[in-house]
């Protein structure tokens, strides 16, 4: 296992996970598609209009109308527009069934802004309300202590986060798997 670690942490283009990030809806609707595309790492136009069709829909109130905000937030941070998230997740963040998700993907997006500290700042706070997908915080706190230049500090947040949920091995082997193409 370390030396997949080690492998994984010499690449150099790292992602953030959002595995459990994406705030569930259940369903046919709209909102249903949204988290979905959100949960499977969608970008695409049309993803983000099934959202906003969503929202605008009347149907669309109380938790679905902020989850599906979140959810939204994450398909504008796969496709690598964090300020768009961010104002995504300005909307979200008082609301409290979602609110440790919403500092999750803000922590994201400021990730992507290259504001380590402050996505590790989210990421505690996220750990704080009781996030439900620890793994995914611990996984990006890793990226965060490398992108910083503590490699001793990821290997131990990759090693929790694995701990806690072994199909992020996966993650590693893939990056592995590029690394030697």
């Amino acid at each position: 296992m370390i030396k997949y670690i080690f492998s994984f942490i010499l690449l150099s283009s790292l992602q953030f996970t959002t595995l459990d990030a994406a705030v569930s809806i259940l369903g046919s609707t709209d909102a249903a598609i949204c988290y979905n595309h959100a949960k499977l790492g969608y970008s695409s136009r049309s993803s983000i209009n099934t959202c906003l069709k969503s929202l605008s829909e009347r149907s669309s109130s109380g938790r679905t109308y902020y989850a599906t905000r979140v959810n939204l937030g994450i398909i504008y941070n796969n496709g690598l527009k964090p300020n768009l998230a961010l104002e995504q997740f300005e909307m979200t963040i008082l609301n409290e069934s979602v609110k440790a998700e919403t500092l999750l993907n803000q922590g994201n997006s400021l990730y992507l802004l290259k504001d380590f500290n402050g996505a590790l700042k989210k990421y505690n706070d996220a750990l704080d309300l009781g996030i439900n997908d620890i793994s995914a915080v611990y996984y990006n706190k890793g990226l965060v202590f490398e992108k910083l230049g503590n490699t001793e500090e990821a290997v131990l947040f990759y090693k929790k986060a694995i701990s806690l949920n072994p199909k992020l091995m996966s993650i590693f082997d893939k990056r592995v798997e590029l690394n030697q193409s």
